[in-house]
C-alpha cells in the first residue's frame, strides 16, 4: 500500500512507519531472541564533560522512591514537572506499565539556551531488573509543526503507541520525547524547527536523562529507536552520543525510513517533480524555516496560489477543518511550490543540508531499513546519507526492502536488533564489507 496525504496528515502512519503484524509477532519472541556475535563494529569511545552529572552506572537497588521524581532545574535533562497520563490508550497500560507526561529541559535550536520540551515516559510493571531499567527513546515521525502536535497531547500519542506498546512487552522503559517546539511548550506561535537534525538529537539525549529524574533504577545504557522524522532524530542524537550525551551509554541506534538530507526537495520543486507526499512535507519545511531558523526569508519566494492562501490550515493538527487540509492536499498543484528563481532553490538547498545528517561519526552502531517505494524520502537521499555515514566511520548495517513505502515498510527487524545491542553482541558493520 502507498502511504495517502489523507493518512498522513490525520494520523501517525509515516510516523508509526511498521507493518502491526510483524511488530506483534517480534514482541512475542523478542526476549528469546538470540544470534551469534559477528564483527567487532567501530564504537567511538570519546569522552566529553557536560554540565550535566553522569547518570550512575548501577542504580542502587534500594534508592529512596520517596526522593522521585526529582524536580527543578535549567541543565539538560532536568525535570521540570510531570503528571499521570492516566488516559493514554489501553493498549498501552494494558502491558501493566505506568504512563506520565513529562516537561524537561533540553538546549534549544536557535542560540543553544536552556529550553523546556514535552513528552512521554512509560514505565514496565513490576520490579527493574538488576542494573536499572534498560531505556529506549522512541523517537515519532512526522506528525506537523505546529504546537499541539506533540504525540504526548493525545491519548492515542498520535497513533504511535504500537511500537511503544510492543517495547514495553520486552521490559524495556520507554521515553519519547515531542522535540522542541511540539507539545505546547513555549507557546502558541510555531517554534518546531522542522528536519533541524542537532536540536532533535538532544531532545532525545535529554529526554532519557529526565526519566532518570523520574522513577528509581534507571540504568544508564538506553537505545534510540524511531522512523521518519524519528529516524532523523534517532540518528542525530547518535552522532551526539559521545559528546552532547556523555555520563549515558548508548548501545545501539534503530532508524527506519530516516528524513536523513531533504536538501533536494527544492531542486525537485523546480522541476516540478515532488510527489503528492512531499508537497506538504516541503511546505511545512518552509514555514517552520521561517518561522525559526531564517526568519528573512521571504515566504512568497518558495510559495504562491493556493497553497500560500490556505497555508495556515496546512499547519492544523487538529480540529474540524483537517477534513478540509487532507481534501486540498490530495489534489494540490506542485506549481504552488516552485522557486521564484534558480538562485532561491540553491538558497534553501544550502539551508537544509546545513541541518541534515549525517555531520559526524556515530556514536554506537546503527541500523537503518528504508524501502524502494517511499513516495516521500527518496531511496536516493537515504542511500547518499549511508555512503557519507561509512566515510565518516559510523559502523551500520542497512536493508532495502523492495516495493515498500514510507507508510508500510516493515521495519520489525530492529527490534530484536537492540535486544542484541543490549545483550552486548557484536552488530555487523555493513561499511566494512
Amino acid at each position: 500500500m502507498k502511504t495517502s496525504v489523507r493518512q498522513r496528515i490525520s494520523g501517525g502512519v509515516p510516523g508509526t512507519a511498521l507493518r502491526v503484524s510483524a511488530i506483534l509477532a517480534t514482541a512475542a519472541v523478542m526476549v528469546s531472541c538470540s544470534a551469534a556475535p559477528v564483527d567487532e563494529s567501530d564504537r567511538s569511545t570519546a569522552s566529553f564533560t557536560t554540565s550535566r552529572a553522569p547518570v550512575a552506572s548501577t542504580p542502587s537497588e534500594s534508592a529512596d522512591a520517596s526522593l522521585f521524581p526529582k524536580l527543578g532545574g535549567t541543565e539538560p535533562g532536568s525535570l521540570t514537572a510531570v503528571e499521570p497520563f492516566d488516559s493514554v490508550i489501553d493498549t498501552v497500560t494494558d502491558t501493566g506499565a505506568t504512563a506520565y507526561r513529562i516537561r524537561y529541559m533540553s538546549t534549544a535550536a536557535i542560540g543553544g539556551g536552556p529550553v523546556e520540551v514535552t513528552g512521554s515516559v512509560f514505565v514496565p510493571g513490576g520490579a527493574a531488573p538488576e542494573g536499572g531499567w534498560k531505556v529506549v527513546a522512541f523517537n515519532h515521525g512526522f506528525t506537523g509543526i505546529a504546537p499541539n502536535c506533540g504525540p504526548s497531547l493525545y491519548d492515542d500519542l498520535k497513533e504511535q503507541w504500537l511500537p511503544i506498546a510492543a517495547l514495553l512487552l520486552n521490559n524495556y522503559l520507554v521515553v519519547a520525547s515531542d522535540y522542541e517546539g511540539l507539545g505546547g511548550a513555549g507557546g502558541s506561535a510555531i517554534a518546531h524547527a522542522l528536519l533541524d537534525a542537532a536540536p532533535l538529537g538532544r531532545n532525545v539525549i535529554d529526554g532519557v536523562r529526565a526519566a532518570a529524574d523520574l522513577v528509581p533504577s534507571v540504568g544508564r545504557q538506553w537505545a534510540a529507536f524511531g522512523g521518519s522524522l524519528g529516524g532523523l532524530a534517532t540518528w542525530a542524537a547518535n552522532e551526539q552520543a559521545s559528546t552532547y550525551g556523555d555520563g549515558l551509554d548508548l548501545v545501539g541506534a534503530a532508524s527506519w525510513v530516516p528524513m536523513v538530507d531533504a536538501s533536494e526537495l527544492p531542486r525537485k520543486a523546480a522541476a516540478g517533480t515532488l510527489t503528492q507526499d512531499q508537497l506538504h512535507l516541503y511546505l511545512l519545511a518552509i514555514m517552520s524555516m521561517k518561522a525559526t531558523l531564517h526568519p528573512d526569508l521571504v515566504l512568497s519566494d518558495y510559495v504562491r496560489g493556493e497553497m500560500y492562501e490556505k497555508r495556515d490550515l496546512l499547519v492544523l493538527c487538529t480540529g474540524p477543518r483537517i477534513p478540509e487540509a487532507v481534501d486540498f492536499l490530495e489534489t494540490a498543484s506542485a506549481a504552488d511550490l516552485v522557486p521564484v528563481n534558480d538562485a532561491a532553490a540553491e538558497r534553501m538547498s544550502g539551508w537544509l543540508r546545513e541541518i541534515a545528517v549525517p555531520r559526524q561519526r556515530a556514536a554506537a552502531p546503527m541500523i537503518v531499513i528504508y524501502g524502494s517505494a517511499d513516495r516521500l524520502v527518496d531511496q536516493s537521499w537515504i542511500e547518499s546519507a549511508l555512503q557519507r555515514g561509512c566515510e565518516l566511520g559510523s559502523s551500520i548495517s542497512w536493508f532495502l526492502r523492495p516495493g515498500e513505502g514510507h507508510g508500510d515498510i516493515d521495519a520489525a527487524q530492529a527490534f530484536p536488533w537492540i535486544g542484541a545491542r543490549f545483550d552486548g553482541q557484536r552488530a555487523e558493520n555493513g561499511c566494512a564489507r
